[in-house]
């Protein structure tokens, strides 16, 4: 078993969601496969069959040795992996790389990876990682964003949208839960500070975009060691149409109903449900009406263009 270990440590693992980006990345597949033989990567490939088998298949990868996993797919694909990487406990040791094919490729954005194929995988040739925060919820993680309220519901909604892909998708969405827009009641506790609000939306960014290009936390930071909060408080509908276009901006934050806030450990009560999604996925947690969000730092070993590593501060 030793020996498996030591070869397979060289050896790159890919995790391929071929249904990715409405099943684009499946359709390149075959051109994926021919850049790594042009480039002698050495490497193995599995393609997800049902949702969250990619945490399984990432899990079993480091198990099985491997120190280098990517993820080719988008923002859904790349939180099932690290997922299974961080599950695996065995994170410290792993580089992990993205090829960005989804709808939304919202992580990406921060290091500029490329949609190009064989540009990506140059980027993962080098091996230049830097590491890069992790956000917890309960036992899941996610990397990019984590979205209550009205954030959420936009990405519950776009999830059901067959018939288009990234902004559009969510555009649609957004129009959907506008709609049916109405306050959600929390207790927040956040730096030992307790809030009884009532807001529309709590977007919690490691990352600064969400939903395709939305830059509800415009100056987050993947390696900053904290999360970004956008509360917007409890707005009428035209206000909030309002504000919604200069999220593309990020000068949302300037409105008076909208408070930015940062920390490394936040606790959310509510007496109600309140949708909740992170990295694009909808999650099922164990305790809806009480749950703490909270940063691992410097948790991921991630590949990327040493040209756009991020700038902490």
């Amino acid at each position: 078993m030793n020996i498996i270990h030591r070869k397979n440590r060289d050896r790159w693992g890919f995790i391929v969601n071929t249904t990715a980006g409405r099943g684009r990345t499946g359709k390149l597949l075959c051109k994926l496969v021919n850049i790594l033989s042009k480039y002698n990567f050495p490497y193995d490939l599995e393609i997800t069959k049902v949702p969250r088998h990619a945490i399984e298949l990432a899990r079993n990868y480091a198990k099985k040795g491997y120190r280098k996993i990517v993820a080719v797919g988008g923002d859904g694909t790349i939180n099932e992996v690290i997922n299974g990487i961080m599950l695996s406990k065995k994170s410290s040791d792993i580089k992990f790389g993205i090829i960005p094919e989804g709808g939304g490729n919202d992580f990406a954005r921060n290091f500029r990876v490329t949609k190009d194929v064989e540009a990506a995988v140059k980027i993962l040739e080098k091996e230049n990682t830097t590491p890069v925060d992790v956000g917890k919820i309960e036992n899941q993680y996610f990397i990019n964003a984590l979205g209550l309220g009205f954030d959420a519901q936009v990405a519950e909604y776009a999830s059901k949208i067959k018939f288009l892909n990234g902004l559009p998708r969510y555009f649609v969405a957004l129009i959907k839960a506008l709609v049916k827009l109405k306050p959600h009641y929390i207790n927040l506790v956040i730096n030992k500070k307790f809030f009884d609000i009532s807001v529309i939306l709590i977007s919690i960014g490691n990352g600064f975009s969400t939903g395709g290009g939305f830059l509800l936390t415009p100056h987050a930071k993947v390696d900053d060691g904290k999360l970004d909060l956008c509360i917007i408080h409890e707005i009428k509908l035209g206000t909030l149409l309002k504000v919604l276009p200069k999220v593309f901006s990020g000068n949302h934050i300037k409105h008076e109903k909208v408070e930015i806030k940062h920390s490394d450990v936040i606790e959310i009560k509510t007496d109600k449900i309140i949708p909740i999604y992170f990295d694009g996925e909808l999650p099922v947690l164990k305790n809806p009406y009480n749950f703490k969000i909270e940063l691992i730092p410097k948790a991921i070993n991630f590949i990327c263009d040493s040209q756009y590593l991020p700038e902490s501060g």
